[in-house]
Formats: structure tokens, C-alpha cells, sequence
């Protein structure tokens, strides 16, 4: 899969092969001035002040304390030097709320950092919480770096001028989950989809990414489209819906447990044929739950990092990846493979203040906007006519063998 363009000419990671984007490890480098000069450590005066509005109860929040564990190695780590911005080494500090899966909520919780001074607001795990803070947002010009994967977070780029999103397109997940069904010559294919606005995306992605691989033109390979109860709960009906017509593959778009629920719906109902998820599926109890079983030969689009530390970390970003995803086995017991979006998130306004001098929100928009990143989940390159999101080519198939998620390629 091609590299969407940067500034319409360079490539997100041929930008930071060529040496034009920053990583965590070279941001890391840069705080303690990349010389011998003596650092005490951060100062707490002016210090950068983040909002972080997550999922933590209610809907979302099997991903959303994933977050959290991964902002806590992130704070472990940019604090030991702090942030160079201008002249001063200073702390990152942040206020972390629980936005319970509520839109309302999130709403004003954003509205809340914002008169809380901050610099910029992390998070938003549905889309209907992202969606509620990018208006208030918008609204009074502050960055919103937000973690759902919902296309229209970043769209239409004329009511989007401060947001940006981490997570992967939509698009660009359906596409790859559509070109290993074409390659595993699947024929006929439902899909379960969640009651939210990231199912109704998900429901145009993957119209849009089926219909490209069609071997007859004249015949519709999607035999339904199925909406999961918003509840999470009685999902018989719509398995029993989806696999009425004898499908060769179901598609699973929601969020863990929901996700992991309705594949073990299906194989209780008999379904032999083969399951693919979107991202949402991966949690940290995800292979020790009461549907593990039904996960064993299912088939995930993931960012690379789900198959945990690269063997070879011989560049910045490898070596941060690697760092990470160490610690996260120290501090928590194991590492599921889930994309830390919040902690890229974090590095990445930490660069922008740092790269801009300063930690005011408009002038950090123009400078997250200035120079590609590299993070532990993959790539971003945002630029004036890209808000998002993660680099597609970073996108791959995982399968669950043994309890354990194995690359196809």
C-alpha cells in the first residue's frame, strides 16, 4: 500500500527516512540539548499543560485505561529532563478526566481545560466524544489531538483548522482488511458493525473498499450490514442476521469486550468461516476473557507495533518502540499489542512547543503542522491539508495462533 503524500510530494515516512521528522528517541535527545551541558532537570515555571479527556467507565473504556497506562510510562519518561522550550527545560504536566463515553460530558470537560489554560487537548476514544470536544475546540482555537479513527474526526479540513487525529483512517483499515479477503478468495462477506459514528464510518470504508475487489462487477460480494445493539448486549439477533446467508467471512467493527463477544456469538451459532476485526478488538485481558476461544484463527488490521518489541532496533523509532513496550511488560504484566496513540500524542505536542518555543495553542498548530513524527505506534506527517491520521503504510494482518497475535506478512 502506497504512502499518502506530504505537502503533496513526500511520503510520512520517506519524509523521516530523509531526515526531515523528528521521533521520540531524537526528541528525547534534543531535551537534554544533545551536548555535555549540565541538566538539572524540568523547571515547573511556564510548565506545558495538557488536557486529556478519555473513555475510563462507560463506553470505550476497555481502550481508554489502555491510554492511560500508556500516558503513565509516557509522564515517567518526558519528565526526567522535561521539554526544552526556548530557554528552559520544562515539565509537562497533565490533567487527566474521565469522560465516561458520554458526548455530553466530553463536551464539557474540554470546555473545562480550556478555561484550565491548556495547551492542548489529547483524547476522545469514540467518536461521538471526539466529535463533542473538536466543537468546543474549534471554538476557541486550542489543538485537539484525538484518538478515534473515524474519518470525518479530521474532515472537512475547513471545520478542522486545530484538530488532528492519531488513529488510523477508517478508509485505509477497510482497504487492507478488503485486499486479504480478496487474497484469501473470499466470496461472500457480512459485516457487524457498532451503533455509533464510527460504525456508520466504518459501514462507508468498507462499501467503498469491497466493491474494489469485486471479481463481477454485477454482483454485490456484502450479503448484509448488520448494527450491533447499541447495549452490547443480546447480540444473537444481529449474528444470527449476519450469517443467515451463509457468509465466507464476517467483518467485527466495535470495541472490546463487544467486539470479542460477538465472535464467540458466532462460533456458538456455527459459524466456521473466517472473522476479521478493526483494531478495536485488541485489550490487555483480551486472550485470558470468557471469548478467547472464539478469537483463535480470527484476523486483525493493526499497526505493526501489536506484534510487540522489534528484534532489531536500529533506528530512534525502533529503539523507542522497543523501550516502550519493555516497560509497559515491567509496569503492567504484558503488553496486548494496542497502538498508544495518547502517548505519541503527547510527544508530539511536546516537539511542537519545542520546535515553536513557546507553549501557546496557536502557534503550537502551525508548528504540529511543520515537521513529520515518528511514535511508537507508526508515523504522522500533518500538514495544512492532512489532519490525520496514522501513516496507512504501517497498517498489516495479524492472526491469533495459540493465544498470541502472529503477522501474516
Amino acid at each position: 500500500m502506497g504512502d499518502r503524500p506530504w505537502h503533496g510530494r513526500i511520503s510520512r515516512r520517506g519524509a523521516l527516512a530523509a531526515g526531515l521528522g523528528i521521533t521520540m528517541g531524537g526528541l528525547l535527545t534534543a531535551c537534554d540539548g544533545g551536548s555535555n551541558e549540565d541538566v538539572v532537570g524540568p523547571t515547573s515555571d511556564g510548565e506545558l499543560v495538557l488536557g486529556v479527556s478519555l473513555e475510563l467507565t462507560g463506553q470505550g473504556s476497555a481502550l481508554g485505561k489502555l491510554q492511560q497506562r500508556a500516558l503513565k510510562i509516557t509522564m515517567d519518561d518526558i519528565n526526567v529532563t522535561g521539554i526544552r522550550i526556548g530557554d528552559k527545560h520544562r515539565r509537562v504536566r497533565l490533567i487527566v478526566e474521565d469522560n465516561r463515553g458520554d458526548a455530553a460530558v466530553a463536551a464539557t470537560i474540554a470546555g473545562k481545560l480550556i478555561d484550565e489554560r491548556v495547551s492542548a487537548i489529547i483524547g476522545g476514544i469514540t467518536a461521538e466524544t471526539s466529535l463533542a470536544m473538536i466543537k468546543v475546540a474549534e471554538a476557541r482555537n486550542v489543538p485537539m489531538l484525538s484518538l478515534s479513527g473515524a474519518d470525518e474526526i479530521a474532515l472537512p479540513l475547513m471545520t478542522r483548522k486545530f484538530t488532528y487525529k492519531l488513529a488510523p483512517n477508517a478508509s485505509d483499515i477497510a482497504r487492507v482488511i478488503a485486499l486479504e479477503i480478496q487474497r484469501q478468495g473470499l466470496k461472500k462477506i457480512s459485516i457487524l458493525v457498532s451503533t455509533d459514528a464510527s460504525g456508520t464510518a466504518a459501514t462507508r470504508a468498507l462499501s467503498v473498499a469491497l466493491r474494489a475487489i469485486r471479481s463481477d462487477a454485477r454482483k454485490d460480494n456484502v450479503l448484509d450490514t448488520v448494527t450491533l445493539p447499541r447495549s452490547g448486549k443480546d447480540l444473537g439477533g444481529a449474528v444470527a442476521r449476519a450469517i443467515d446467508e451463509g457468509p465466507d467471512a464476517v467483518i467485527v467493527w466495535a470495541t472490546a469486550p463487544t467486539s470479542g463477544e460477538v465472535a464467540r456469538e458466532l462460533r456458538e451459532a456455527g459459524f466456521t468461516g473466517k472473522i476479521f476485526f478493526d483494531p478495536g478488538v485488541i485489550a490487555d485481558d483480551m486472550f485470558s476473557s470468557s471469548y478467547a476461544a472464539a478469537l483463535e484463527g480470527a484476523f486483525v488490521c493493526s499497526p505493526m507495533v501489536l506484534g510487540g518489541a522489534p528484534l532489531i532496533a536500529n533506528t530512534p523509532s525502533s529503539r523507542a518502540t522497543r523501550t516502550f513496550v519493555n516497560r509497559y511488560n515491567q509496569e503492567f504484566g504484558s503488553f496486548s499489542g494496542f497502538a498508544p496513540y495518547a502517548s505519541d500524542a503527547v510527544w508530539l505536542v511536546a516537539s511542537a512547543a519545542r520546535r515553536a518555543k513557546s507553549t501557546d495553542p496557536r502557534r503550537l498548530r502551525g508548528s504540529l503542522e511543520a515537521i513529520p513524527y515518528e511514535g511508537v505506534a507508526g508515523a504522522y506527517a500533518f500538514s495544512p491539508i492532512d489532519h490525520g491520521g496514522l501513516a496507512p503504510d504501517v497498517l498489516t494482518i495479524f492472526t491469533v495462533h495459540q493465544r498470541e497475535w502472529i503477522r501474516l506478512s
